[in-house]
């Protein structure tokens, strides 16, 4: 598809000219004259060669850029060595994960829910919430990011799924937002439900799940509606937007977020239906089970400290206390019956004190990322003594 629009002789030129750099493995066109002296000969215009450096660029990614198998503790030393975790998030997400301004100190800084995993991980490794670098991710690239290893770990409000962790072999680590996907469209319109939607456009992306739950609550109540597929460089709010559909649907935090942004955010409405289960959270390359289990306990943290009480503010009371459960959080029940916890790891015996002192816990992370910024209520993300679904195992 790529050469549909460029005549035969060119075509065959690029092919040739292609497999050169596929089988010699040569540079990438551009960086020095004796690789562009095969394009100058083909006289393409400026639009083809870029279609064909877009191709080599898929090549590059798939040749030099292997699936990545982690075998236990690869992960943990690739990043050791590298001194920091490479994050793969949006940057375009408020409340979860942006690029903003820092009114402070005059530099772009990243913030959200999703980016405060992340650091968590940074200082439970590092002890240091800077050790990060975020790579910006979208539909598709946070999936071939993981295969191959560009990313360390994806906290991207991904849903976890049976195929994604199957077939796709993801690790999903527990689940840090549990939401469900709805619907937005325009208060003009009249409706209260989506139900009420037929004969509507509605815009959707194939490269997610949002098309099948589309599909499936429409098969379920008998509505016939007009599917609008957004192509992988267009985000579904602006197809909306734009007045190329009537609705879209998206995880309903998803939808609060790109709301957030709209010029006018009044005159949208999110409908009351939630027409899945969508579990989202961090995920990591399936087969490095140290790796995993450093994710998943510094996730397990930021709701065991909520339990305690213990927060950013006041963790500093609670050194020397007498409960043991506190004393091992705290790092500090050393010894031949009570070894510190983070030295299974690889971490310090302080590194779930660092992550809360740094971070903050669960409450703190979730108040100021989704409930300042999108004004959405915790519902079932509570701790489970609270009505919610957020438990975590003993830690000890």
């Amino acid at each position: 598809q790529d050469f549909e629009m460029i005549p035969v002789g060119k075509a065959i030129v690029c092919l040739i000219w292609l497999f050169w750099i596929i089988v010699i493995d040569n540079t990438v066109v551009g960086q020095d004259n004796n690789s562009m002296s095969i394009m100058d000969h083909s006289k393409m215009t400026l639009s083809e060669i870029e279609k064909v450096k877009s191709m080599v660029m898929v090549r590059d990614r798939v040749i030099k850029k292997p699936e990545y198998n982690p075998t236990y503790g690869t992960t943990y030393d690739r990043v050791m060595e590298r001194g920091y975790v490479i994050c793969g998030t949006n940057d375009e997400f408020p409340g979860f994960s942006e690029e903003v301004y820092d009114n402070e100190d005059g530099t772009v800084v990243w913030k959200g829910f999703d980016v405060d995993i992340c650091r968590a991980v940074a200082v439970a490794v590092f002890g240091d919430t800077d050790a990060i670098q975020f790579d910006i991710i979208d539909g598709v690239t946070r999936f071939t990011d993981l295969i191959d290893g560009s990313i360390d770990i994806l906290s991207a409000a991904t849903t976890y799924t049976f195929t994604r962790n199957v077939q796709k072999k993801f690790e999903f680590l527990p689940t840090t937002y549990y939401d469900g996907q709805g619907f937005i469209t325009k208060r003009t319109l009249g409706v209260s439900s989506a139900k009420q939607m037929h004969g509507a456009k509605i815009c959707f992306k194939g490269s997610g799940t949002a098309a099948k739950n589309i599909a499936d609550f429409m098969e379920l109540h008998e509505i016939k509606y007009i599917p609008i597929n957004v192509p992988e460089n267009e985000k579904s709010q602006n197809v909306y937007l734009r007045g190329e559909c009537d609705m879209y649907g998206t995880d309903r935090s998803g939808l609060a977020s790109n709301r957030l942004g709209f010029n006018n955010p009044e005159l949208h409405i999110i409908l009351p239906e939630i027409i899945s289960k969508e579990p989202l959270g961090p995920v990591v390359r399936y087969g490095d089970q140290k790796w995993s289990d450093i994710v998943r306990w510094t996730v397990y943290v930021l709701f065991i400290a909520e339990e305690m009480g213990i927060n950013s503010k006041n963790i500093d009371t609670f050194i020397d206390n007498i409960d043991p459960n506190v004393q091992r959080f705290m790092g500090e029940k050393n010894g031949a019956d009570h070894p510190n916890l983070g030295a299974k790891l690889g971490l310090t015996a302080t590194w779930s004190y660092d992550i809360i002192k740094q971070v903050g816990n669960y409450e703190e992370i979730f108040n100021r990322n989704i409930i300042q910024k999108l004004g959405l209520k915790r519902g079932l993300n509570q701790l489970y003594s609270q009505g919610g679904l957020l438990y975590a195992p003993p830690l000890k």
